[in-house]
């Protein structure tokens, strides 16, 4: 409980210091496998890493060194993890522009981050990716479309905590989420169609700034998602 408060209270904070608008429902952290922290890395955060064996199912445990998220996620999606309706499209002209990448997280950029979490947006338009719009579940779309729940696990060989974090709704969370949203420019995540919106998502404990972390997440249109992303040092 007290750590609920503290992590609460820091958001509070954070907000007042930077003007950033936060949407905050009550905070509960999800662990998912992993254990204390673990023994420490050889080379904490090297990118590319020897690869280690794949969890149950089939996520590397460190980003490999010939690591392609595009061909990892599109094979992953043939598998089921990314509806057969959606990957005639992923399969399709521009298809990875357009409905692949969109769906790949990126660090946004600015101080978004509060101590404990981690900014994250999808479609990285660097990287020529289309941006992800989100939308709210409504009467003729009762499904909705963003993330519901992302996982972060330090990309780590061996035991490490994995947190998940929750977002039952969109614009404003349920009371129950430990994931909130924020906005990348102005005050409201729904502006530009929801491509405003920054996910806040939990860190595990054990991740320390410069390491690299394995983020896997849900849309719920479009299926699972995995990628690695660099802690803001």
């Amino acid at each position: 409980m007290q750590s609920r408060l503290a992590h609460r209270r820091e958001l509070l904070r954070y907000a007042g210091i930077t003007g950033v608008t936060l949407l905050l429902p009550s905070t509960v952290a999800c662990v998912r496998g992993g254990s204390s922290t673990p023994p420490a890395d050889p080379e904490p955060g090297d990118p590319l890493a020897p690869s280690a064996d794949p969890e149950p199912d089939g996520l590397p445990l460190v980003r490999p060194a010939d690591w392609d998220p595009i061909s990892f996620n599109r094979e992953r999606g043939r598998a089921g993890a990314i509806p057969p309706e959606y990957m005639a499209k992923i399969d399709g002209p521009d298809g990875v522009a357009q409905h692949l990448g969109k769906h790949l997280p990126f660090l946004p950029e600015g101080p978004l981050a509060p101590s404990g979490t981690l900014a994250l947006m999808w479609g990285d338009p660097a990287l020529g990716y289309a941006r992800h719009p989100n939308a709210a579940a409504t009467a003729d779309d009762p499904i909705g479309h963003w993330y519901d729940w992302i996982r972060i696990r330090r990309a780590f060989d061996g035991p490490a905590e994995e947190r998940e974090s929750h977002f039952s709704a969109w614009p404003r969370g349920g009371e129950e989420d430990d994931g909130h949203y924020a906005a990348q420019r102005g005050t409201d995540p729904a502006d530009d169609d929801g491509r405003n919106t920054v996910y806040l998502a939990v860190l595990p404990s054990d991740v320390q700034p410069g390491e690299w972390v394995r983020i896997h997440a849900h849309c719920l249109t479009h299926g699972e998602y995995v990628d690695f992303l660099r802690v803001p040092a």
